[in-house]
């Protein structure tokens, strides 16, 4: 899958450079951001290669001056007139800024540089509208081994193969995720990259560089470290910056989060429209949904959000806890069953593939019909706000599966 046109490409001839344009950039709160170490010439064969149509251009010449008029004119070549292009450097020539405008840049400012005066020249005020601000699907188990990732590696599948969508699944678990290892996938980078170094910054380059696809598919995986390492210091921002910037390109983003609670896991949640709770019909189970449920609202989720599901349904341990009892305590109806299948759970782990490749399981339907409401979820959406908004009923209001 090629990824969307971002909507601001920063063109730079250092990487010291860049703390400037994300001063600049971040505040304009734009996902779609790409950044290009290079120069404007180089920059242009990179847009035409890709067919770029960026709305705004911002380009750093540092100390060059009339030398980059001619690498101007060759990325202007290959932009829409409307694009909006501001150029910073050092020089301070009264001509040179002339020969700029001359070439249709909005504004040249010379070092140093205000980025308020940056943002007021290139943004102008403008709204800037998403191309595509895809649906954000996190999955948590409310115990430990309550299958969580089975059930977001399945539904990120079946989004992807029946309903062909594209859909980036993200495996958060830093220390002890397995989504990669479980589809028989290996990749040099993955989430590492991006929590191990927030100061690099996430835009369309690095997500191409940690993502790894499935079987050529439209599902793309960004994979867990390989070997055990302490959590890094991991700011809500980034993970904010993250899920904004894959929305940006994917119709579903699904998030497969551990079992814990920090402020990283508290970000990709208040950054989601559907929160899962994937929850076994076990004492422990009840006990963590009970406290996990109340700390989700604390975070912001609201109630129509939260969707707590039933996973290994009719397991031996099934009547540990009633499902009545488990929805009076956590104050949540179940809103979907899956029932409990070790033969293709396992053999599908041992095959580095997805339950929904197992030929003849009733669970991989199951899947299927689970993931239907996501879809449907999002038509349902867009005619409401093509007519009248009206508040919804809930995630799964055409059916509850009992």
């Amino acid at each position: 899958m090629s990824l969307t046109s971002p909507d601001i490409i920063a063109i730079i001839s250092d990487e010291s450079d860049r703390q400037f344009v994300d001063s600049v950039v971040g505040a304009q709160e734009i996902d779609a951001f790409k950044v290009i170490v290079s120069a404007p010439s180089e920059a242009a064969k990179v847009i035409e290669k890709n067919g770029y149509s960026p709305y705004y251009i911002l380009i750093d010449i540092g100390l060059h001056s009339y030398d980059m008029l001619a690498e101007i004119d060759a990325l202007s070549s290959v932009c829409n007139p409307s694009t909006r292009v501001v150029v910073l450097g050092t020089i301070n020539d009264i001509n040179f800024y002339r020969e700029l405008k001359l070439r249709g840049v909005l504004e040249y400012f010379a070092k140093p540089i205000n980025p308020e005066d940056v943002k007021t020249a290139l943004f102008s005020g403008q709204v800037i509208t998403s191309r595509k601000n895809g649906t954000v699907i996190s999955f948590m188990g409310a115990a430990s081994a309550d299958g969580a990732s089975t059930l977001a590696i399945n539904t990120a599948y079946s989004l992807a193969r029946d309903y062909n969508k594209s859909v980036v699944l993200v495996d958060m678990d830093y220390q002890f995720g397995m989504i990669a290892k479980n589809l028989g996938l290996t990749g040099r980078f993955g989430i590492k990259e991006l929590f191990d170094n927030p100061e690099r910054g996430i835009d369309s380059t690095l997500i191409e560089r940690i993502i790894v696809p499935y079987k050529n598919s439209n599902l793309k995986i960004i994979s867990a470290p390989n070997q055990l390492y302490l959590y890094p210091e991991v700011k809500a921002n980034i993970v904010a910056n993250l899920i904004s910037t894959l929305k940006r390109n994917y119709d579903f983003v699904v998030l497969d989060l551990p079992h814990n609670w920090n402020n990283f896991t508290i970000s990709a949640i208040s950054n989601s429209n559907h929160v899962i709770i994937a929850a076994q019909l076990w004492l422990r189970s009840i006990t963590h949904s009970a406290r996990l449920i109340p700390a989700l609202r604390q975070a912001g989720v609201v109630n129509e959000a939260i969707h707590l599901v039933a996973n290994r349904s009719g397991a031996k341990f099934k009547e540990a806890v009633n499902p009545s009892d488990f929805e009076k305590v956590c104050g949540l109806p179940f809103e979907y069953y899956f029932i409990n299948d070790t033969k293709n759970v396992v053999s599908a782990e041992n095959n580095g593939r997805t339950i929904l490749e197992e030929e003849g399981s009733k669970l991989a339907r199951e899947f299927k019909e689970f993931a239907s409401n996501f879809v449907q979820a999002e038509i349902e959406l867009q005619k409401q706000e093509e007519l009248v908004p009206v508040k919804s009923s809930g995630f799964f209001s055409s059916f509850t599966k009992k």
